[in-house]
C-alpha cells in the first residue's frame, strides 16, 4: 500500500485533487481512499488531505500519519519542515515551487522534485488553482497512475473547456517535472509558524504565507477614497497621511482590494519565493 498526503491551502483544490487521484486509480482497477481535513474552512488556510493506494481493498480507516509520498501545491507551505512529519525514510516530496530540486530548501532523507505549479495553471487557468498541474508531476515521477487516467477523471469531473484547460495543465507539468533528486537543503527540526493543520485561526501568527500575490498601491493613482481600507475583510490596511498603508503580516492576498479599487490604483505582483 501507498500513502499520500497533500498540503495545500483553501481555494488550490488540495481536496479535489486527492479525489481525482483516488477516482484516477481506480479507472485502473486500484483500490484508492481519499480524506480529506480541514483546518480553519477558509480560502488561504492550510488544506491536508490523505490519499492510500493499493491493489488489494484499503482496510485502514485513520489519517495517514506516515506517508511515502507528500505532495505540496503551494510554494510557501513547501518551505515548511512540517511538510516532512512522518515522512518515511528515503520518501518521495512533489512540490510546487519555482526553482529546481537542488534549490529546495529543506533536507534530510528524502528524495525531492519540483514544478512550478503556479505558473502553468497562470499560463493555462489565468488563476493560481494549482492541483491538476501538481497531478501531471505526481504522474511523471511515481508512475502510481497513468496520465492518461488523470485526464479522463479530470474531464470526468470537469467536462468541456474547464476540462481541457485543465488537462493542459496536467500535461504541461508532466513534461516539465524532473526527476527527484536526494534532498540537499537543511534540515530543520522545528517549523517556527507551527502545525499545519489543526491549529485554529486564532493561534496563526500571520496570514502572510498564505498570498500568491502581493497587493502594490501605485499613490500617483490613488484618491484617498478609503474604499480598500472599507472592504479589507482582515484589516490589513491602515491609513496614515491620506494614504493607504498595508500590514502584510495580515494580508492573504485575497484580491478584494485590487477589485474594488475605482481608479485601478491597486494591482497585484506575484509574491517571490
Amino acid at each position: 500500500m501507498i500513502e499520500i498526503r497533500l498540503h495545500g491551502r483553501g481555494g488550490q483544490g488540495a481536496v479535489t485533487a486527492n479525489e481525482i487521484l483516488a477516482e484516477a486509480a481506480y479507472y485502473e482497477g486500484k483500490y484508492a481512499q481519499a480524506i480529506p481535513m480541514y483546518g480553519t474552512e477558509r480560502r488561504g488556510a492550510p488544506v491536508t488531505a490523505f490519499l492510500r493506494l493499493d491493489e488489494v481493498r484499503v482496510r485502514e480507516r485513520d489519517l495517514v500519519h506516515n506517508p511515502d509520498i507528500v505532495v505540496v501545491l503551494d510554494p510557501a507551505i513547501a518551505q515548511r519542515p512540517s511538510i516532512l512529519e512522518g515522512l518515511k525514510a528515503g520518501g518521495l516530496v512533489i512540490a510546487n515551487y519555482p526553482h529546481p530540486p537542488e534549490r529546495f530548501p529543506l533536507g534530510g532523507n528524502f528524495r525531492v522534485t519540483t514544478v512550478d505549479a503556479t505558473a502553468i495553471a497562470l499560463e493555462t487557468l489565468k488563476r493560481p488553482i494549482t492541483n491538476t498541474a501538481i497531478l501531471g508531476a505526481f504522474s511523471k515521477v511515481t508512475g502510481l497512475v497513468k496520465v492518461e487516467s488523470i485526464e479522463k477523471a479530470i474531464l470526468h469531473r470537469f467536462p468541456g473547456t474547464l476540462g481541457e484547460m485543465n488537462v493542459k495543465a496536467v500535461r504541461m507539468a508532466f513534461e516539465r517535472t524532473p526527476a527527484p533528486i536526494q534532498a540537499v537543503g537543511g534540515v530543520k527540526e522545528k517549523d517556527e509558524e507551527g502545525p499545519l493543520s489543526g491549529s485554529g485561526y486564532g493561534l496563526i501568527r500571520s496570514a502572510a504565507g498564505w498570498r500568491t500575490f502581493r497587493p502594490v498601491w501605485n499613490y500617483e493613482k490613488c484618491t484617498g477614497c478609503r474604499i480598500c481600507w472599507i472592504f479589507c475583510p482582515d484589516n490589513a490596511i491602515g491609513w496614515g497621511e491620506e494614504r493607504p498603508t498595508v500590514d502584510y503580516r495580515k494580508c492573504k492576498g485575497c484580491g478584494i482590494c485590487v477589485n474594488e479599487c475605482p481608479t485601478k490604483a491597486v494591482e497585484f505582483k506575484r509574491e517571490e519565493i
